[in-house]
């Protein structure tokens, strides 16, 4: 009865020691994992994850085109997107569509779009757009195209980004023109150059 009981203390002793030691090394490292979960939740809040709704860009021939959708944030800050790249080659800019001498004028908006907490962003032809320029290869209907877009903030305010796809689909368009140089009369959904 004397050795039983013994044993029963030993176990329940190392058990106990067991169970102590347990508690102190998830102690040690608790503040290390929050650290880490603090600094990913706020990372994803500073990124925001936007979802883009019924994302597209126009299959064209020519050396330029025009990326579509609704970029919702569901989050509860405000998303400053800044720019936007894609693979295509060319370069890519934010583009806006205002009142011009003869019609409506698309023009860089170099400061981007604030997507408000709660919120969306429309693309569409006629109005607030991507444009994707100098393009060094055709898109063809049906294409899915990658772009990644940039974000203010974040990242120790270097920035985050978000990869989204886009499916190319034949469009004609608006008749606006770009306010530019080096590009003349554009129709950022149809292009009026391309036919």
């Amino acid at each position: 009865m004397r050795t039983r009981t013994h044993t029963r203390a030993v176990f329940a002793a190392a058990t106990a020691l067991t169970l102590a030691l347990t508690t102190a090394a998830c102690a040690s490292d608790d503040p290390a994992q929050t650290s880490v979960a603090a600094d990913q939740a706020t990372s994803a809040e500073a990124a925001g994850v936007v979802i883009l709704d019924d994302g597209w860009v126009k299959a064209t021939d020519t050396d330029m085109s025009g990326v579509f959708g609704t970029l919702r944030n569901p989050g509860d800050v405000d998303l400053h997107l800044t720019g936007v790249s894609s693979r295509l080659g060319g370069r890519t800019e934010l583009h806006e569509t205002v009142p011009g001498g003869s019609g409506m004028m698309m023009q860089e908006k170099e400061d981007g779009f604030v997507i408000p907490a709660g919120g969306e962003l429309v693309l569409e032809p006629g109005g607030n757009h991507i444009m994707l320029m100098d393009l060094d290869q055709p898109i063809t209907t049906g294409q899915q195209i990658t772009l990644t877009l940039q974000f203010a903030g974040g990242a120790q305010d270097g920035g985050t980004e978000q990869e989204v796809t886009v499916s190319a689909r034949d469009f004609r368009g608006g008749e606006e023109e770009y306010v530019g140089d080096d590009h003349g009369d554009m129709d950022h959904g149809g292009m009026n150059h391309d036919g």
